[in-house]
């Protein structure tokens, strides 16, 4: 598979959860978790892309490559789409597919990659991408929510709120606003449990794409192919972190 790179984004810095991909988790950190599974897998090529001095000691007691991201590519405001774009290209020899595996997702395994890689190089000719999902149930479907827009304009549903309308008023002297609602319509909301169309949610642990969607301005292309798999943890929060730690207490 010289023609696939296993690509592990890992910068430094995290507002959520300071130093996030070197943080131990199971006693290890949380950046080990994915480059293992990465070379259980037996991929050639495999590149831990960071700004950070701390991952790239990491990941120098790896057999990987380590390839330095300028500062620029590591800020909270820069999508995954700009770095793969500036970066991939950068690799010698251009890979043709990308296998991006993020930190965040540590409890993937090498099976998951394996049929990953499996579905997707056996269809390559159809497909442009793969991602893994999961299920999203009924009761959270998109087409059943009611979503708040904090905008300027403000919609006032008498029906209800006008008490809470009515006490606020009494005491403020001040009209109460409510959320202006946005996404799906209200109006054409599904309240038929049989009429939802089924949805599913990326679970962050296996993406792959074609090189060549990156010079079209997308990650996925126009064909998108879903490898259903089931819910696993993607740590973005410390509440997150504190579920994968408890995971990991389970299996020791």
């Amino acid at each position: 598979m010289n023609n696939v790179v296993a690509f592990i984004p890992a910068r430094g810095g995290s507002k959520s959860i300071p130093e996030k991909n070197i943080k131990l988790l199971g006693g290890k950190p949380l950046v080990s978790w994915t480059i293992e599974t990465a070379l259980a897998c037996g991929l050639e090529r495999i590149v831990v892309n960071t700004e950070d001095s701390k991952v790239i000691d990491i990941a120098s007691k790896h057999d990987v490559d380590i390839q330095i991201r300028n500062p620029n590519l590591a800020k909270d405001n820069i999508s995954m789409y700009e770095v793969l774009r500036s970066e991939i290209f950068k690799l010698n020899p251009v890979p043709e597919i990308v296998l991006l595996l993020q930190p965040t997702s540590p409890f993937r395994s090498k099976n998951h990659i394996s049929i990953a890689l499996s579905y997707f190089l056996n269809n390559i000719d159809t497909y442009d991408s793969l991602i893994s999902v999961e299920r999203v149930p009924e009761r959270y479907s998109p087409y059943a929510m009611i979503v708040e827009h904090q905008g300027e304009k403000r919609v006032l549903f008498r029906k209800l709120i006008g008490l809470k309308e009515k006490i606020v008023s009494r005491f403020t002297g001040k009209k109460f606003v409510g959320p202006e609602l946005s996404g799906y319509p209200v109006s054409q909301r599904m309240l038929r449990r049989q009429d939802l169309p089924q949805c599913w949610l990326p679970t962050g642990e296996t993406y792959l794409l074609k090189t060549s969607n990156l010079k079209t301005g997308s990650l996925y292309g126009d064909n998108v192919m879903l490898l259903e798999c089931e819910s696993s943890i993607n740590i973005n929060s410390p509440e997150d972190f504190q579920k994968a730690e408890q995971l990991c207490a389970q299996k020791s």
